[in-house]
């Protein structure tokens, strides 16, 4: 069972801290230019996907997804939205700095954006500075040892894999039509799996830490 925070009452969350619930997922995503086969949220329904996959796992408490990252890489391109980087490090730090106050014990800030990364890594340093007893973790998760390419095979297969219904095949640029000979549904539930495991236990491993 999931535990979203937005469809719990302020009792309810308390009675989940107080029944020794004491992780809380953050997903984040972004929104951009994904070549022409791909939706522009494609890395945001993977968060959305990947964050409550962790938290049903973990027994844990899921917070709604930061739909818009840090993708300054690519605001030059049609429908691109971007965060500075400091701007996703401040909100990402209040609001784990928010989480922690109402007595989450772990933070994981789970991002299936790349251009997130950094940003994640500098909040949660933030965090714990300001609150010392509180762990706040950024699994990177494992893509394999070839992803592919930007909007590549292996994004294409996993959004084949969750939401078939968003991809044009047919729409992919020229240069990335081989790569994306090896694109399918199977593959992209495999990859979704690995991320899915690798985040859940390094979730897990900073759990122990505290």
């Amino acid at each position: 069972m999931v535990h979203e925070l937005t469809r719990l009452s302020a009792p309810e969350v308390q009675e989940l801290i107080d029944g020794r619930v004491d992780t809380v997922v953050v997903p984040f995503g972004s929104i951009e230019h994904e070549n022409g086969h791909l939706p522009l949220g494609a890395d945001s329904l993977l968060a959305d996907a990947v964050g409550r996959e962790v938290a049903d796992r973990l027994g844990a408490v899921l917070a709604p997804t930061g739909y818009v990252g840090c993708a300054e890489q690519h605001e030059h391109l049609t429908g691109t939205l971007t965060l500075r980087h400091e701007t996703l490090r401040t909100c990402a730090a209040e609001q784990a700095a928010s989480l922690a106050r109402l007595g989450f014990a772990v933070v994981a800030l789970v991002s299936t954006h790349g251009g997130n990364q950094s940003a994640l890594d500098a909040a949660a340093e933030d965090v714990v500075k300001l609150l010392p007893d509180v762990v706040v973790c950024v699994p990177h998760g494992d893509v394999g040892p070839d992803p592919g390419r930007h909007s590549g095979a292996w994004l294409t297969s996993v959004m084949l894999a969750l939401h078939p219904d968003l991809v044009d095949l047919a729409g992919a640029a020229p240069e990335l039509r081989a790569e994306l000979q090896h694109a399918d549904p199977e593959r992209g539930h495999t990859a979704f799996e690995r991320f899915v495991a690798s985040v859940a236990e390094a979730v897990q491993i900073a759990n122990t830490s505290h």
